[in-house]
């Protein structure tokens, strides 16, 4: 048995009581006619889609039309109700008004006549066949050879009809495929062409609104340096969380897609309703995840869902693809990084200009704007400022406890300083500061286990450094150190050879070097200097009487002595012997002559001990000055005319200085 609907079992139980209510104050014809017409109704809820139902409506809805128009609009629900046999039903329901037209013979008779013409158009109308039906909709029986006419016409017209919606839905799933297989393409070519992840996820996730049609969206990446989803780009950034934290001590390969699902909705209850959050996930571990919204009203939850899993494993291939190919890409550059600070000391005049090329490789990695680079001077102790790229970072300047600053403050802690957000540390970065570094990293220069240097990186960006950025600066750092510290070395070496072993002063052979330099400076800027030729007097004597220690204590005191009343820019070398010879840059012959009785009285004034300490001696020398070009324009003839002037101050005893007149 066929059940009733909700809508037919109100109408048929409202007929009833109208039938009822009728009954109870009508004639006894009417009672006849309305009760006959009521006993059919509730007789066609034993089946109301059948041939009978239809018949017995339409006998029911006739017998109450003839007797009251108020029945009229009753034909329009019976056409309604049996679709399958609207048309029959509507040619068999015309006669009633007519008939009640006839039997009240009265004005109203035609109103009734034509409100129920009106009624039954509107019934047919409204009675259109489903698409579905297979049914006849005829009630009348049809001869059999148009009976069979009609059916073979209708089962071509379903054929077609089945036909259409099997193409119309084989072109839906088509064009599915090809926006599926179009958008995998876009990605995979996005991740072979981007060279930054944040580029790389702003059109992942452009491609995904366009293929789910959301108006909005971000995307998260998984950052396995703290366990958590970063924020990779968002159409908004209000309200989105830039960061998602995951279990401290789990791995990727170890996170549960439904949990990190879990702790996304969470993260995600501050975006607008209608959100729809998707986890990257494929076999080796998370890579990610999505969340679409802005929707008005999102009714095809379960068909964005479907399209984001059928891209689900390309976003993986393409995210793992290009964080790949950027780690490579890093690498590389690193390594290019790494080599042209190797080649810093074979290239570089002085260490400042190693530091000043340092900075500009460093800068040029990290693609930062600020790059500053603190090394310690070896007299005060302090760090200072060699080389800076951009305006220099001075931090932390005010604060006692922090020598030289921010930089001071890691040196002391020897061990780098990581900042992406230098918000995050008021402390640190002063409030005026952070508007310009707003993201900041920080590394000691380790040499021979003691921090020399620290490098510093700042860029206006918030967020802008990340883990592998601070991974270089500490490669480049640890590099430059070992720079230093061979500079340092090789400059060593090369003092041994410059120097003289007992004294600390320079050499002949350095002078000799020294004096080419000065005689062509000079020649070139058409400028004077004067050369002092010191020898110690007696000091044989004093060999053979107080032994060749107590000779060697007198040379370095002397040295000593000499080179502390000497200015920067004055040379003092060991010339030979007891003999010292003295440059004087740009230093007229009365200027050196008062410089060389200055430097006579110092040693003449100081007394010098013998070795085992039981006497004092007291030591004087004699020099002799000669003064480019007056004396001589080349080495040779300058030496030689400032040996002939000490020559001559030992001749008048000694202890004294002697200058040649000038030639005529």
């Amino acid at each position: 048995m066929e059940p009733m609907n909700i809508s037919q079992l109100a109408v048929r139980l409202m007929l009833a009581l109208a039938v009822l209510a009728w009954i109870w104050s009508a004639t006894p014809a009417q009672q006849l006619f309305t009760g006959v017409a009521g006993g059919v109704l509730l007789l066609v809820a034993v089946k109301p889609q059948s041939r009978l139902a239809a018949l017995l409506d339409v006998m029911a809805a006739s017998v109450l039309q003839v007797h009251s128009p108020m029945w009229l609009p009753l034909s329009a629900w019976v056409i309604a109700a049996h679709r399958r046999y609207a048309r029959s039903v509507a040619f068999l329901l015309m006669p009633a008004p007519f008939i009640y037209a006839w039997r009240a013979d009265n004005l109203f008779a035609w109103w009734a006549v034509l409100f129920g013409v009106l009624w039954l158009y509107l019934g047919f109308t409204l009675a259109e066949r489903t698409a579905d039906e297979e049914q006849a909709d005829l009630l009348l029986p049809l001869p059999d050879e148009l009976r069979e006419q009609w059916e073979q016409e209708r089962e071509a017209h379903r054929q077609l009809r089945y036909q259409y919606q099997e193409l119309v839905g084989a072109h839906r799933q088509q064009m599915a495929r090809h926006q599926q297989d179009r958008a995998r393409l876009q990605i995979l070519q996005t991740a072979l062409t981007t060279k930054e992840p944040d580029d790389l996820a702003r059109q992942i996730l452009s491609i995904l609104r366009d293929v789910t049609g959301a108006p909005e969206g971000a995307l998260w990446l998984y950052d396995e340096y703290t366990s958590s989803l970063r924020l990779a780009y968002a159409t908004s950034r209000q309200d989105v969380v830039s960061s998602v934290a995951l279990s401290p001590s789990a791995q990727a390969t170890r996170l549960s897609p439904s949990d990190v699902g879990n702790r996304l909705k969470q993260a995600a209850q501050s975006l607008r309703e209608n959100t729809l959050t998707f986890v990257l996930h494929d076999e080796k571990g998370i890579v990610g995840a999505v969340a679409l919204f802005g929707w008005q009203d999102m009714n095809d939850e379960a068909l964005v869902r479907e399209r984001l899993q059928q891209l689900r494993d390309t976003l993986c291939l393409a995210i793992r693809s290009a964080h790949y190919l950027h780690t490579l890409q890093q690498e590389n550059r690193t390594l290019n990084a790494l080599y042209e600070i190797g080649r810093l000391s074979a290239i570089s005049s002085s260490t400042e200009d190693a530091a000043k090329r340092f900075t500009s490789v460093v800068a040029d990695l990290l693609s930062a704007p600020f790059v500053t680079l603190y090394l310690r001077n070896a007299d005060t102790g302090t760090l200072q400022v060699v080389a800076s790229m951009g305006e220099p970072i001075r931090l932390m300047e005010d604060l006692p406890e922090a020598n030289a600053g921010l930089a001071g403050w890691i040196a002391q802690r020897a061990q780098p300083l990581y900042l992406p957000y230098t918000s995050s540390e008021p402390r640190l970065i002063g409030y005026a500061s952070r508007r310009v570094f707003a993201s900041l990293i920080g590394t000691p220069l380790m040499v021979l286990r003691q921090p020399e240097a620290v490098l510093l990186a700042a860029h206006p960006t918030p967020g802008y450094f990340r883990e592998y950025h601070l991974e270089q600066l500490v490669s480049t750092a640890n590099q430059f150190a070992q720079v230093i510290e061979v500079s340092r070395l090789t400059r060593s070496v090369g003092l041994l050879a410059l120097t003289d072993g007992l004294t600390g002063l320079f050499n002949r052979r350095y002078m000799e070097i020294r004096l080419e330099e000065e005689i062509s400076r000079s020649q070139r800027y058409s400028r004077r200097f004067s050369l002092i030729l010191i020898d110690i007097d007696h000091f044989k004597q004093i060999n053979d009487t107080w032994g060749h220690a107590t000779g060697d204590l007198v040379l370095q005191g002397v040295s000593r002595l000499l080179a502390q009343n000497l200015r920067e820019t004055e040379l003092v070398f060991r010339y030979g012997g007891e003999e010292f010879l003295v440059i004087l840059p740009e230093a007229a012959l009365a200027q050196a002559t008062s410089v060389a009785q200055r430097l006579r009285d110092a040693v003449e004034r100081h007394p010098f001990q013998t070795v085992d300490g039981s006497a004092t001696l007291h030591v004087t020398f004699s020099a002799g000055v000669a003064e480019y070009p007056t004396h001589g324009a080349d080495k040779g003839t300058l030496l030689a005319a400032a040996d002939q002037a000490l020559y001559l101050a030992k001749q008048r005893g000694r202890n004294r200085v002697e200058m040649l007149l000038p030639a005529a």
